[in-house]
């Protein structure tokens, strides 16, 4: 059998699919590369990757002819797709049902995006008539989390003959639990080590806020609670933040300088260091060294607020107490084994941390429930076991011909 994955941005996870799924049928990932400047290039050079030549249209990936050409050639069975509201991921759709191949699409979006522009909202509102048509009739359709339900249903008001499966996409446990058995010194050490920091920041919790520090991902929310918290002496003696140096809010321009200078003011008094991009063979270990992983995303009024984030995966696949909004599928992937808070409010998130950093012991706990979720629910193998199962109780395929069917 021959299973063809599109995603307009690889990610790490994509890669775990196809190395779970290759030894028994053949497999290819199709995508457009990397999303901004995340540092997974390394992933391109899977030999079942295949990086497509694709074109913005408004803002939407879109395929050029060769690369459906290249798509065709494979002559893929079965064909899941992710990102199915970009151009592209429509366009892939349509030809996977003209090829007869059976159809997995992934609803990753939890909102309408606007554009406070007359033509693009126009073009938008054209765009979400096929993307209906493709929720109604999509043989297996797989909302990433309740939020992603809760759109086609109630805001786009989507009815279907066959049911709506809630499934965060998981991610490969093992390579996280298999640092479990290193002292979180040892990796505090190896990692102050890679940045050349001194070792007084052994003394200190870590707090590390991990990915693209944009205004989505509320980065802007992490820096004032920061600074809420600089009032309260005792918290800040003992704790580091770590933010990524990266282009700070990118999709929020006109909040750029004053929060660079508000990071700036708080990277001088001791309490943030802007780490360098961390490789992603080292993520695991960066997991290890820290003691707390804040995700303080953006509920968003007229976009999607953070719809699967890997982070929520990582944290928890890493046992780490995490501190996260109440957004998107935030509360989908994490459960009861995290805090979440109220999304875009400083004052929540400092109180949270205030809470946590003040009795840390009192919230180890959450560490061990975390490994339990991420190896009993969120693995990736479990998520590859109820895609299989979709196909073999959806219409077309026996249970027999899924890892069997040649031609």
């Amino acid at each position: 059998m021959r299973i063809a994955i599109f995603t307009p941005f690889l990610y790490p996870f994509h890669v775990d699919m196809a190395k779970a799924l290759h030894d028994k049928v053949e497999v290819k990932i199709f995508t457009c590369g990397i999303y901004g400047n995340y540092p997974f290039e390394e992933l391109l050079r899977y030999r079942y990757v295949e990086t497509l030549k694709c074109t913005n249209i408004v803002g939407s990936k879109s395929l050029e002819p060769i690369s459906l050409t290249k798509f065709v050639r494979f002559r893929p069975h079965v064909i899941i797709i992710f990102g199915i509201e970009s151009i592209a991921g429509i366009v892939l759709y349509f030809l996977s049902r003209f090829v007869k191949a059976k159809t997995i699409v992934i609803v990753e979006e939890n909102n309408i995006t606007f554009h406070n522009n007359f033509f693009l909202d126009f073009l938008q509102k054209l765009k979400m008539l096929i993307v209906r048509y493709i929720y109604k009739k999509a043989p297996i359709l797989i909302a990433e989390s309740d939020a992603s339900k809760r759109y086609i249903l109630e805001t786009l008001h989507v009815k279907r003959d066959n049911p709506i499966i809630v499934r965060v996409h998981g991610i490969d446990t093992s390579k996280y639990i298999k640092f479990m058995s290193m002292p979180e010194i040892q990796a505090k050490k190896m990692i102050l080590r890679f940045w050349g920091l001194s070792d007084n920041l052994l003394t200190k919790k870590w707090c590390a806020f991990v990915g693209d520090p944009s205004y989505s991902k509320g980065v802007d929310v992490l820096i004032d609670a920061i600074e809420i918290l600089k009032a309260d002496q005792r918290i800040i003696a003992k704790t580091i933040f770590f933010i990524p140096k990266m282009k700070l809010l990118r999709d929020k321009e006109d909040l750029e300088e004053i929060y660079k200078q508000k990071l700036m003011k708080l990277t001088k008094y001791g309490l943030v260091f802007l780490y360098p991009p961390v490789k992603p063979e080292d993520i695991p270990i960066f997991y290890r060294a820290v003691d707390l992983i804040m995700l303080p995303s953006r509920l968003l009024p007229n976009a999607s607020s953070d719809r699967s984030p890997n982070i929520a995966l990582e944290a928890i696949a890493s046992g780490k107490i995490l501190i996260a909004s109440y957004a998107g599928g935030i509360p989908t992937i994490v459960g009861s084994v995290a805090i979440l808070v109220k999304p875009n409010d400083p004052h929540a998130l400092a109180n949270a941390l205030l809470k946590v950093l003040a009795s840390y012991e009192e919230y180890k706990y959450l560490e061990g429930k975390a490994r339990e979720r991420a190896q009993l629910v969120l693995d990736i193998r479990y998520y590859l076991y109820d895609l299989v199962k979709a196909i073999v109780e959806s219409e077309g395929l026996r249970k027999s011909e899924i890892y069997a069917k040649k031609d």
